[in-house]
C-alpha cells in the first residue's frame, strides 16, 4: 500500500514539473523553446495577441491567449521563441 502511495505521489509530482513548462493541445504538447510556427500547428490561432512592452514602450515581445471551457492558456514569446507558459482556471 505504501509503495502505491509513494508511486502515486511521484507521478503527481513529475506531472506538475512538466507542466510548468509545457501544455497540452488535445493530444499534442507545447514547451518553453518552441517557435510560434510550432505552436500554431499544434494550437491553431490564438484568440487573442497582446504585444509586451518594457518601460520605454519597446516590443519586446507577444502573449498568445487561448480561450478553453475552463481555462485561459497564456504563451509568452521573445524573439520568436517561448519563454512562458501560465495555464489561469476561471
Amino acid at each position: 500500500m505504501k509503495r502505491i502511495l509513494l508511486s502515486l505521489t511521484l507521478c503527481l509530482l513529475a506531472g506538475t514539473a512538466l507542466a510548468a513548462g509545457s501544455v497540452r493541445f488535445g493530444n499534442k504538447l507545447v514547451s518553453t523553446g518552441d517557435s510560434a510556427g510550432k505552436v500554431t500547428q499544434v494550437a491553431g490561432k490564438p484568440d487573442r495577441v497582446i504585444p509586451l512592452q518594457n518601460e520605454y514602450s519597446a516590443n519586446i515581445g507577444e502573449r498568445w491567449e487561448y480561450d478553453q471551457s475552463q481555462k485561459t492558456i497564456q504563451i509568452i514569446f521573445k524573439d520568436g521563441r517561448v519563454t512562458d507558459i501560465q495555464e489561469i482556471y476561471n
